[in-house]
C-alpha cells in the first residue's frame, strides 16, 4: 500500500560550499528524482537522480538563481502527490526542453510539485514517511457530462469537426477537436467523464466527427468545453492526406529544420526547440494564391503569429510543401 509522505525543508547559509539544491531521502526505500525549472524562458525538466534510503543527492549544483523549482518524486512504497504543475518526463535519464506536446514528442506528461526557493542560494527538500498517515481517499466519480442538462457549464453549442487527438497525462486526458478555424478542448479533469474521451480516442487520429455540450470558456482560436455526446460522421477527403503527413520530418535542405505533425496539430522545430505550433485546417486552396489544393491552412497557437497556408506537393517517405506567397518549396524526409 502506497503511503504519502510529509515533505520537510532546511534553509542553508548560502556559502560557496553549500550553494546547492539538494534532496534527501529520510524513508526506508528508494526514490527517484526529476527536477523541473524555467530557463530562459524555456520550461525545462531533468532526471532521473536515484537516491538510496537516507542519503542525500544534489540536484543542482551552483547558487540557486530562481524563485521556484519544481520536482516529482517516484517510489515502489511511497507516494508523493503532485500539485498539476506538469513537465514532460521519460522513463530513462532525461533533459527536455518545453513542457507542451509531451506525447506527439515520444515523452510522458507528469505531474510536479512546486519549491519556493525565494531569494535563498542553497535549498534542501527533505523527503520523511509519515507512518502512520492513512492512504487519501479516492477521488469521487465525475458525474457524466451527457446527464447534465444542456446549458449546465456554459452556452450549449453543437460543432462537426476532425478528432485530432486525445493527450493521456497522469490522472486525466483531453480530446482536441477542431473546426471552423477553431481548437475545442475537452478535459475530464472537468465535466467531461473521462469514460466518455476514452471512447473517443478509440476511433483513431483525424476522424470526423460531430460533438456536443457545453462552452466552458474561450479565448482567441481555443475554446474549453464539455463533451455531453459524439458521433462519428461521414467520411474525410483529405483523410489520405493526413494520414501520409504523419511523423516526424527533417528538412533536405536545413538539417536544423524539423516538423512533427501530430493529429491535426503542425510543430517547428529549429535545433530541437519548439519556433511554432499550429492548427492545420484542410482546403481545396490558398485564399489570394494561383493554384488548387490538396492544401492546409495553418492557424497559429500563438495570437502574435499570422495565418499561413501550403499547397502539397508530395506525401510519403517525402513530404514536399508549397508555402502560398513564397518562392522555394519546402522538402522533408521522414525521421519517423
Amino acid at each position: 500500500m502506497f503511503r504519502l509522505l510529509l515533505i520537510t525543508t532546511t534553509f542553508c547559509a548560502a556559502t560557496a560550499a553549500q550553494a546547492e539544491l539538494r534532496v534527501c531521502n529520510e524513508t526506508d526505500a528508494k526514490a527517484s528524482v526529476a527536477i523541473g525549472y524555467n530557463d530562459g524562458g524555456v520550461w525545462t525538466s531533468e532526471g532521473w537522480w536515484n537516491i538510496p534510503p537516507y542519503d542525500c543527492s544534489v540536484v543542482q549544483g551552483g547558487d540557486l538563481t530562481k524563485k521556484y523549482y519544481y520536482y516529482r518524486v517516484t517510489s515502489e512504497r511511497y507516494s508523493w502527490p503532485g500539485e498539476r504543475y506538469f513537465f514532460c518526463t521519460s522513463q530513462s535519464a532525461f533533459t527536455i526542453a518545453g513542457d507542451e506536446d509531451c506525447a506527439a514528442r515520444g515523452y510522458d506528461q507528469s505531474e510536479f510539485r512546486q519549491i519556493e526557493v525565494g531569494g535563498l542560494t542553497s535549498y534542501t527538500l527533505n523527503l520523511t514517511a509519515a507512518a502512520s498517515a492513512p492512504p487519501p481517499p479516492p477521488p469521487p466519480e465525475p458525474s457524466p457530462a451527457r446527464t447534465d442538462p444542456p446549458g449546465t457549464h456554459g452556452e450549449p453549442y453543437t460543432i462537426s469537426g476532425i478528432l485530432s487527438h486525445c493527450d493521456f497525462y497522469d490522472v486525466s486526458m483531453a480530446c482536441e477537436i477542431h473546426a471552423n478555424g477553431f481548437r475545442y478542448v475537452a478535459n475530464s479533469s472537468g465535466p467531461t467523464p473521462q469514460t466518455l474521451l476514452e471512447e473517443m480516442a478509440d476511433l483513431g487520429e483525424n476522424r470526423p466527427v460531430s460533438i456536443s455540450g457545453d462552452m466552458i470558456f474561450y479565448e482567441g482560436n481555443v475554446a474549453e468545453v464539455t463533451i455531453r455526446d459524439y458521433e462519428a460522421t461521414g467520411t474525410d477527403p483529405y483523410a489520405a492526406y493526413r494520414a501520409g503527413m504523419q511523423g516526424f520530418w527533417r528538412s533536405m535542405d536545413d538539417p536544423n529544420f524539423e516538423v512533427l505533425i501530430y493529429g491535426s496539430v503542425y510543430e517547428e522545430m529549429y535545433q530541437q526547440i519548439s519556433t511554432s505550433t499550429s492548427t492545420m485546417f484542410f482546403t481545396q486552396r490558398c485564399e489570394d494564391s494561383p493554384g488548387s489544393g490538396p492544401a492546409f491552412e495553418l492557424v497559429p497557437y500563438g495570437e502574435t503569429e499570422a495565418d499561413r497556408c501550403m499547397f502539397i506537393l508530395n506525401t510519403g517517405q517525402t513530404l514536399e510543401l508549397h508555402p502560398a506567397g513564397v518562392m522555394n518549396d519546402l522538402r522533408f524526409f521522414k525521421v519517423n
